[in-house]
């Protein structure tokens, strides 16, 4: 049961670099399709975040708050491209989110089996609120039964989405752009494919706290698809697969009922397909251009 008037310090840290090691494009017209040599790309894509908030448990439920405060006491987004391509510059985007120094609710709402969410004492884009998550403590991936040493349970795949987005996306836009841009929050989730495994390993005294371990092991992907506008040239079709192989360990304050910290290292695999069709003449014209970049990610949780 949570404690009531509690407050818990949660710090999420991740970082991901990704370089290019495909490209393809393949031309289909009227002579067949034809693949044209195309010069050799080198880039790295470096995504850096980390979200601090603290949650403040009002009024506490069974195996979950009633009244939860979470207050953003900061929010840090930046992703760097990098290319050894001569004259080639290094270029950083920094992206902010509507949620950084604010404060919001969550109330379980019984009958509809789900927390409810609004602004607490603050006032701000509402579209943030919609697939905000209250349960940054991993608590969906634990068994729900009493489980011994060696004892293997699988995790709900979609949870994977609360280890890339603790609390739900956090709508973020480019720091230099309009105050009244529009952020992310409300894109769909994507389905996500594959299994998580969970064993547990028994107990452990980690920073003067009796934790239960929990490893983590699995293979995970997600689909998105979407189109691109380009101007005033014809649309394109975007498929973009990405793949995660992870490994790490859940640790679980056994006293206190809540995550200790999260160590989790993964091998990524992203494959981005843009497809367009114009016409030249009474010909018409496919492109098709693949890129498929490869590389690592970390997750660093901690709360206390």
């Amino acid at each position: 049961r949570a404690l009531a008037e509690r407050t818990l310090e949660k710090r999420f840290v991740q970082h991901s670099e990704m370089s290019l090691v495909d490209f393809k494009v393949t031309i289909d017209g009227p002579d067949g399709p034809q693949e044209p040599e195309i010069p050799d790309q080198s880039y790295k894509i470096v995504d850096d975040e980390t979200i601090e908030f603290s949650d403040l448990t009002i009024a506490a439920g069974e195996g979950r708050p009633e009244r939860l405060k979470r207050s953003f006491t900061s929010i840090e987004n930046s992703i760097k491209f990098e290319s050894d391509q001569e004259g080639a510059e290094e270029n950083t985007l920094k992206n902010e989110s509507g949620l950084a120094g604010k404060s919001v609710l969550f109330t379980w709402n019984s009958e509809a089996e789900k927390f409810e969410v609004e602004w607490f004492e603050d006032k701000g884009d509402d579209a943030l609120l919609e697939p905000m998550v209250e349960d940054a403590d991993f608590r969906g991936w634990l068994p729900g039964k009493n489980v011994d040493d060696g004892d293997s349970w699988t995790i709900p795949a979609a949870e994977f989405h609360n280890l890339q987005e603790p609390s739900g996306p956090m709508g973020y836009h480019p720091a230099d752009a309009d105050e009244e841009a529009e952020s992310n929050a409300e894109e769909a989730r994507p389905e996500v494919k594959g299994e998580l495994k969970a064993t547990y390993k028994g107990t452990r005294d980690e920073d003067g706290v009796k934790v239960g371990v929990i490893a983590i092991e699995g293979k995970l992907s997600t689909l998105t698809e979407r189109e691109l506008k380009q101007g005033d040239g014809p649309s394109a079709q975007e498929a973009t697969e990405f793949t995660t192989e992870l490994e790490g360990e859940l640790l679980w304050d056994l006293t206190a009922g809540h995550f200790h910290s999260l160590r989790c290292d993964g091998a990524q695999t992203l494959e981005s397909t843009q497809t367009s069709s114009f016409a030249i003449g009474e010909s018409s014209i496919t492109l098709k251009q693949v890129r498929t970049l490869e590389g690592k990610k970390t997750y660093r949780f901690s709360c206390k």
